[in-house]
């Protein structure tokens, strides 16, 4: 769930006349639904695949461009997992049934931010690299920021046949947290919209950028914003967060200055000394930091606005130290 690159910097188009009502687009389930049709009728996974990724919408292209996804490694990922693969069409019924809390879940986070308007989401089927992002596509108005969500991370229910995982989830989410991903995504658009939009856009996943405090605080502020507008969270890590709220934050504080991404466990991966870390248990330290930062705050619309617009590790470092000290003071 990483932010758009710096080099998406030229002719975005962002208004009024660019977005109507948030809109949630199908055609790239559609299509691979098409491809498994095929392949039940003879055709190879790769041919098969091949004709998916020729008929995908441009933000699937653009998708693919960032996380070099392609027809042979769709197809060996189909190909490991064919009943899971198979069952990812029917999520656009499950979505479209969840559509109108996720509309309204989007309009409230738009009226929270100081600028900027949710996008286009588009859901689609990918190889099993990331799950949600937004990409700059290209539009008829001209390059546009759009949310891709690639299903096949976060499609687990009651019904996956964990036979074809025997390694575990490995980081892969519920399909009943896809809305949640939506917001979450559009938080982002809208930071960066807060910031300044893209002619401004200053990384924070970068040694020269940023730290591990301001990864947390970029995703933990992106989680905590998506559940004031929704009262929704990715999953349950936030029941291991808060029984261990002390342990996780003195771990975390004796690495906050260190590159991004640098220590494992947190965003990624697993950490070498806590195997029993839910995934990504650093976007819920985020979270906590953030919610502090509001709640405690006197003005809480500013703190709303801060929640959109610092990014920089010199300016987070005082919301991290207040959190510490009402841990310490407890």
């Amino acid at each position: 769930m990483k932010m758009i690159k710096t080099a998406f910097c030229l002719g975005l188009v962002w208004g009024a006349s660019a977005y109507a009502d948030p809109e949630l687009h199908f055609v790239d389930l559609q299509e691979f639904n098409a491809a498994l049709d095929a392949i039940e009728a003879g055709e190879s996974p790769l041919s098969a695949m091949e004709s998916y990724v020729a008929q995908a919408s441009p933000v699937f292209q653009a998708y693919a461009q960032r996380y070099e996804t392609s027809a042979a490694s769709i197809a060996d990922a189909y190909s490991e997992r064919p009943g899971y693969y198979r069952s990812l069409p029917e999520l656009e019924g499950y979505i479209r049934l969840r559509e109108p809390e996720i509309v309204s879940a989007l309009s409230r986070l738009e009226a929270m931010a100081p600028a900027g308007e949710v996008v286009p989401t588009y859901f689609m089927v990918a190889d099993q690299r990331a799950g949600g992002t937004p990409v700059l596509a290209a539009g008829a108005a001209g390059p546009q920021i759009n949310i891709a969500v690639a299903v096949d991370m976060i499609a687990l229910t009651a019904e996956t046949d964990m036979s074809e995982f025997p390694g575990g989830t490995g980081g892969r989410a519920e399909a009943s947290d896809l809305p949640q991903v939506v917001i979450h995504e559009n938080a982002h658009v809208l930071q960066l919209a807060a910031q300044g939009g893209l002619e401004a856009y200053r990384s924070i996943y970068s040694p020269e950028g940023g730290n591990m405090l301001a990864v947390a605080v970029r995703e933990g502020c992106a989680e905590y914003l998506t559940y004031l507008a929704s009262g929704w969270r990715l999953g349950d890590r936030h029941v291991y967060g808060e029984a261990n709220e002390r342990a996780l934050w003195s771990e975390f504080e004796a690495v906050m200055d260190a590159p991004p991404f640098s220590v494992p466990g947190w965003f990624s991966g697993r950490h070498p000394d806590h195997a029993d870390w839910p995934a990504q248990i650093g976007y819920w330290m985020g979270f906590r930091i953030c919610e502090y930062h509001h709640q405690s705050a006197a003005d809480s619309d500013a703190a709303v606005r801060d929640l959109f617009t610092l990014y920089r590790p010199d300016d987070l470092r005082p919301l991290a130290e207040a959190y510490g000290a009402s841990l310490s003071a407890n």
